[in-house]
């Protein structure tokens, strides 16, 4: 009896989380306290709950990992992080990074964490979770606040590959020559408390190390000028979507575009309900209609629904009709006299207005008037990137309007 009450001492003492596997993953969140962690700044943000998790809610810090397995930091590795966000909160898995002591952390590349974050004042937050924040983001939300996700990361010399719940939202292989900002490197790993709005758990955090000398074998396509452009934009916090892309492009085509340009797209169908092909793709999906049949589309099957006219009275069903969010003038009606009108009726009903890349319409003029008059718009035609090589149109309507972030419609939101 003895023994066994020997035994039973042992097994309790052990902690609530193995700290190594024969596989070579290391578990860095132990249960129990903040052994291996170090927070910045405000301290008190931090706390670990009865349950071993680690809760941030409180003003800006960040939670460092120091701890034994750091050695001289992580430079290609594998990640499976545990965490749980609730209704407005914005957080952050940093790597590559080094502790500091105050502020956004200057050295290393961040996967957001955030499902229904907004923004603070003016601003507004687009970025969503499992995007690679500046870099690949990710416009659509894929996970829901209150439940444990599961974000998985490999980083593997010139590639970030990222999972949230097994959906691929990033495969990103840096490019010889970056542009100015965060670049692939070597360090440690932090945990971002964002704010005081802001509450989130984590429960694991396991990380396996790969050699320093892995190659992912991958060579980046060489930059083309559109890219510098969509980087400068995209620092602005412009989202490039194209939610209308013409080319017969399959989901998994757009889906590898969207990996490899950091647009965003859409599977769009006409008069359809089943975006199966689209399941477990970081897509958007929308529904292209027209007078005839608009009524018997169900927004819900879709994130969105495209109206396309084919002559004034259907346009102005099309516009006032309280179905669509996105209106794709087809047929150049904003060139002819109607086009303040359309404008206005667009705009009473919030439906944006599609800016086509390829055909670049509509014209400079009418984007400035539509701009005045409050609509928003959307961009079609941006994909595949042969499109937007030939054709920086939509380039040329943010500078002619001034068109800013605020301005452009984002399906979900």
């Amino acid at each position: 009896m003895k023994k066994l009450h020997t035994l039973l001492a042992i097994l309790l003492s052990l902690p609530l989380f193995s700290q190594s596997n024969d596989d070579g993953w290391l578990e860095l969140i132990n249960g129990k306290d903040f052994t291996g962690w170090k927070a910045s700044e405000n301290t008190a943000t931090w706390s670990v709950t009865e349950g071993g998790l680690f809760q941030a809610v409180g003003k800006r810090s960040h939670l460092f990992y120091e701890g034994e397995h750091l050695k001289g930091g992580f430079k290609n590795f594998e990640i499976e992080v545990q965490v749980k966000t609730f209704f407005l909160a914005n957080s952050g898995i940093y790597f590559h990074t080094e502790y500091q002591e105050s502020g956004w952390p200057s050295k290393g590349i961040e996967i957001q964490v955030n499902n229904t974050h907004i923004g603070e004042g003016t601003y507004i937050e687009l970025k969503k979770m499992g995007s690679l924040y500046g870099i690949r983001n990710i416009y659509k939300p894929f996970a829901l606040d209150d439940t444990w996700m599961t974000v998985k990361a490999k980083v593997e010399s010139n590639r970030v590959q990222i999972w949230l719940n097994g959906l691929k939202t990033v495969d990103y292989v840096q490019p010889d020559n970056p542009p100015s900002g965060r670049k692939l490197s070597s360090g440690t790993f932090a945990l971002q408390g964002h704010d005081s709005l802001s509450m989130m758990q984590y429960r694991s955090f396991k990380v396996r190390r790969l050699p320093d000398d892995a190659r992912a074998n991958l060579t980046a396509p060489a930059r083309a000028a559109w890219q510098d452009s969509l980087h400068l934009y995209q620092s602005q916090q412009f989202p490039f979507i194209d939610l209308n892309p013409r080319a017969n492009l399959s989901a998994k085509e757009l889906a590898n575009y969207t990996y490899s340009t950091g647009i965003n797209a859409a599977l769009v169908k006409s008069s359809a309900s089943d975006f199966s092909e689209a399941k477990n793709l970081p897509l958007f999906t929308g529904l292209k209609v027209n007078t005839n049949n608009q009524r018997f589309q169900k927004k819900k099957s879709a994130d969105y629904i495209i109206g396309e006219s084919t002559d004034l009275a259907s346009a102005i069903d099309l516009l006032s009709g309280n179905i669509i969010q996105v209106w794709s003038d087809r047929n150049g009606l904003l060139a002819t006299r109607h086009a303040e009108r359309l404008l206005d009726i667009a705009a009473a009903n919030i439906v944006a207005i599609e800016i086509d890349n390829e055909k670049r319409t509509p014209s400079l003029e009418i984007i400035k008037k539509a701009k005045d008059k409050g609509c928003r718009f959307t961009f079609a035609n941006l994909l595949p990137p042969s499109k937007i090589s030939q054709s920086l149109y939509v380039i040329e309507a943010i500078n002619a309007a001034k068109l800013n972030y605020k301005d452009i419609y984002i399906p979900k939101w």
